[in-house]
């Protein structure tokens, strides 16, 4: 997850200065925005406003300057208070997607994701979601534990 704040830029310098990039900026680049524009970014190495690269799908969310703080803490928080056990399978299928596309991932699923199924937090959030069906009600947030 990437979060900016809406007067951050965003660029490859390394044009300007006749070298080419170390860390791997274009490839990250171009894992989520595309070849064209990661190439188009890398070559003129124009700076990029938090605003453009979100729409290009290269950051997650853009917040004011006096909200990012706030607003990266409330969605950690909220995140700590999910499914952590469900989130190491989520990362590793996307790994094996990036790396090898969806038959990769399609190989791999069921060895990574039967074992969360198993896991408290997914029984409890699973009967849950089963009785507000039953009884017509909205899935109430579940409780996780991280169990």
């Amino acid at each position: 997850m990437i979060f900016a704040s809406s007067t951050a830029r965003f660029g490859h310098p390394e044009q300007t200065l006749g070298i080419v990039t170390l860390l791997g900026g274009i490839y990250r680049v171009a894992e989520r925005a595309g070849r064209a524009r990661a190439s188009e970014w890398a070559l003129t190495s124009e700076q990029i406003s938090a605003a453009a690269m979100e729409h290009a799908g290269v950051i997650n969310k853009v917040f004011p300057d006096a909200d990012l703080l706030a607003e990266s803490r409330a969605f950690v928080k909220k995140l700590a208070m999910g499914p952590t056990r469900a989130y190491a399978p989520h990362k590793a299928l996307l790994r094996a997607w990036a790396n090898g596309g969806v038959a990769a991932a399609d190989e791999i699923m069921f060895d990574i994701a039967m074992p969360v199924f198993d896991s408290r937090d997914a029984t409890g959030g699973i009967v849950s979601a089963v009785d507000a069906m039953k009884t017509g009600r909205l899935r109430p947030s579940f409780p996780f534990e991280g169990e």
